[in-house]
């Protein structure tokens, strides 16, 4: 088994659904007609045959095996609609596009409505990619379907248009033999086949979504986002099944939960974390951990990679170190229960590295700096730490683009940044945030210089990602203040956070009149660790006593 094939298995597991847009949707190829008499052309025949040569590749016929598609595709779980467009380009192209967001898998014809130049199928993709912007992007796969040969001309028009487009701001460029951009999106090409097996390259109906599937499985490129895929699956799969659970019958005992509570808008969100605890508890028995994260699949993930070896990067005096590894070296580092070096590995790291005159790191520096292993530069190993560190512990951020009309609400663990007071985290317990009078508790953060207690993003002004790796100072407590923003919201509770479309960020008003912007929410558990933290800082008591006798405490 391969990496390829991990990646195959998550995203069959996922994709359920294609359109297929095409304007000659036949049941079937025509059938071969009865052998004819081979005469010697004449010159006429000739000419007449040149004259169909030079025919315009935009008029000539590309039928698609409709049955053929419809029937492999299910074959696959795949549900798919081949849609024939009829009617207004605009009007079409927005019909697909709405469907397309509900869909995995969108292929289309480049020729159509009689024969255009693309027209159609690129206003169809500036469609889903408008949409796919007002979500912030998606996983999304685009095939062009086509008996048109020319596929440098046609994804370069496509990537022309597209970035043409002046509502469409992230751009698309050429990646090898597909068309990219930085949100998720792959456009390819694929020729038909047309009935023709002799056509080596070109892909038959009853071909098509295998090929898709195989295209889209390379969207995921990692281990992890096999993992996502596999999980999102196994939360679909189980969807009718938690529905179950939640009967009619329940909702008496969710009335009496919201009755005895001060504020009831607490309740909304604990109608929630309950099929959201269900479904996790039907994830983990799908055992998704078992097939996409053991040594074996990282190990093929390694190997995918076409890396033989693997390069440690490490500081020794203020000047970057290189030591070498092979894929089993890194292996067994992974699977070792033991915090220092696998004796193993240094015999077999000692001969690799004995031309070099590098060292071998010290262990601080070999556990500080092993993501460099999986990076082509410690910056680049650094901005994956901080992003892996950002995931683990914050729930929202400005990152997130979905559904800007439902904002954050300020509490225990909000991240907020202001010119004069720099970063300042709400320690405010939560029932405090949702009532009362206004004022709400934070602590300052300091800029990490080495291992960051949290990591935030803070777009830059172009709008750019920009991950800042933040540290609860020591003794915080002491430099901690108050801010009123005012009356709460009496409806739903809390502080209101409004998102400004000029700065493109959520912005909080305080009574003092100063603006502070927020930046993300940390996950409950992390922001109620550090308030734990601090309270024992404060907590800590000391009084005089016989200093012969006095316990040492750290």
């Amino acid at each position: 088994m391969k990496f390829a094939d991990d990646q195959f298995r998550a995203a069959s597991s996922f994709a359920y659904t294609m359109i297929v847009v095409d304007d000659e949707p036949g049941d079937d190829l025509a059938e071969p007609g009865p052998a004819l008499e081979v005469k010697t052309p004449r010159r006429r025949d000739v000419a007449a045959a040149k004259k169909v040569e030079q025919k315009p590749e935009a008029q000539r016929s590309h039928p698609l095996d409709a049955k053929g598609l419809i029937k492999s595709a299910l074959d696959l779980g795949l549900v798919c609609s081949v849609v024939n467009p009829t009617g207004d380009e605009d009007s079409v192209a927005k019909s697909v596009a709405k469907a397309s967001l509900r869909a995995d898998i969108v292929s289309l014809d480049w020729h159509m409505n009689h024969g255009d130049e693309g027209e159609l199928a690129t206003e169809i993709i500036k469609e889903i990619l408008r949409g796919d912007e007002a979500i912030g992007g998606r996983l999304r796969l685009i095939a062009i379907y086509t008996g048109n040969k020319d596929r440098n001309g046609i994804l370069g028009n496509i990537a022309d248009r597209i970035n043409a487009a002046a509502d469409i701001s992230d751009k698309v460029v050429r990646d090898g033999e597909v068309l990219a951009n930085s949100s998720g999106l792959r456009v390819v090409w694929l020729e038909k086949s047309m009935g023709n097996e002799k056509l080596a390259d070109a892909v038959s109906e009853t071909q098509l979504p295998n090929q898709l599937l195989k295209s889209f499985a390379e969207l995921s490129s990692g281990l992890l986002s096999n993992v996502a895929l596999a999980t999102i699956s196994a939360m679909r799969d189980s969807t009718h099944h938690v529905l179950s659970k939640f009967s009619a019958d329940l909702d008496g005992p969710f009335f009496h939960h919201r009755a005895l509570l001060e504020n009831g808008s607490d309740s909304m969100d604990y109608a929630v974390s309950i099929v959201i605890s269900a479904l996790k508890s039907e994830v983990n028995k799908s055992q998704i951990a078992e097939g996409y994260t053991t040594l074996n699949a990282i190990k093929r993930r390694l190997e995918a990679s076409g890396t033989e070896e693997l390069v440690l990067r490490y500081l020794k005096d203020g000047t970057e170190k290189q030591f070498h590894f092979s894929l089993d070296d890194i292996l067994t580092i992974i699977e070792s229960k033991d915090p220092k070096w696998p004796a193993e590995i240094l015999t077999s790291a000692k001969s690799r590295n004995e031309n070099s005159s590098n060292a071998k790191p010290p262990h601080p520096s070999f556990k500080k700096d092993f993501s460099t292993v999986f990076a082509g530069s410690r910056d680049e190993a650094n901005q994956s730490m901080m992003r892996f560190s950002f995931l683990s512990s914050s729930n929202s951020s400005e990152l997130s683009k979905v559904n800007r009309s439902v904002l954050p609400r300020l509490g225990l663990g909000s991240v907020l940044h202001s010119e004069e007071s720099g970063y300042l985290l709400c320690l405010q317990a939560s029932c405090d945030a949702a009532r009362g009078d206004g004022l709400f508790f934070f602590v300052p953060l300091d800029v990490a210089k080495n291992s960051p207690h949290v990591v935030v993003p803070h777009l830059n002004a172009n709008g750019e990602h920009n991950y800042i790796g933040l540290t609860v100072p020591s003794n915080c407590y002491t430099k901690s203040l108050t801010i009123n923003f005012g009356d709460i919201d009496p409806v739903n509770g809390g502080i209101p956070i409004s998102f400004n479309e000029e700065t493109n960020t959520f912005r909080v008003l305080c009574n003092e009149k100063n603006e502070y912007r927020w930046l993300a929410n940390l996950k409950y558990k992390r922001a109620l660790r550090i308030s734990q933290d601090v309270s024992q800082q404060m907590s800590r008591i000391g009084f005089d006593e016989f200093e012969p006798f006095r316990e040492k405490r750290s």
